[in-house]
């Protein structure tokens, strides 16, 4: 059996770079991979900075959704949800730091994350960005756990 996206267990989401419902967001696709989350993503051509390569804004945007997405899994799989996700288990970006170590070409790159620790509410996550197996943006988020009640949605 195919695993199931982070993603698709997460609808309906609207959010710009993660949200299958939103038809001109990123729609990224993350997957477990042992303790590592994983994700392949395409740019469109529309999404060009300098010429050739990635718009800056949307390589964050990337390490954004993506860390967030890993620690909502990760929270997920600690309380038992593997299938279907606690819609109550919600994060938002706290902070994000964002290296830019290469440009990035305008091809498929390859997303990584991985929960670094959990303090609270707190979930720290380091993720890269990768382009032909070469690091080209690294990116810490904290992702903090709303507080939403049963019923509250």
């Amino acid at each position: 059996m195919e695993q199931e996206c982070i993603q698709e267990k997460m609808r309906p989401n609207c959010c710009f770079g993660c949200g299958l419902d939103n038809p001109h967001g990123l729609q990224i696709n993350s997957y477990w991979n042992g303790d590592e989350v994983v994700c392949i993503w395409s740019p469109k051509d529309y999404m060009t900075g300098p010429p050739d390569y990635l718009y800056g804004g949307t390589s964050a945007s990337l390490i954004d959704c993506h860390s967030v997405n890993a620690a909502i899994a990760y929270a997920n799989r600690m309380e038992g949800n593997e299938d279907k996700y606690d819609q109550n288990i919600r994060m938002v970006t706290g902070t994000m730091t964002v290296k830019y170590l290469k440009p990035v070409p305008m091809k498929p790159v390859k997303l990584t994350a991985t929960i670094e620790k959990v303090e609270g509410r707190k979930y720290t996550v380091k993720s890269t960005l990768q382009s032909d197996n070469v690091v080209c943006v690294e990116g810490k988020v904290v992702a903090i756990l709303l507080k939403v009640e049963k019923g509250e949605l």
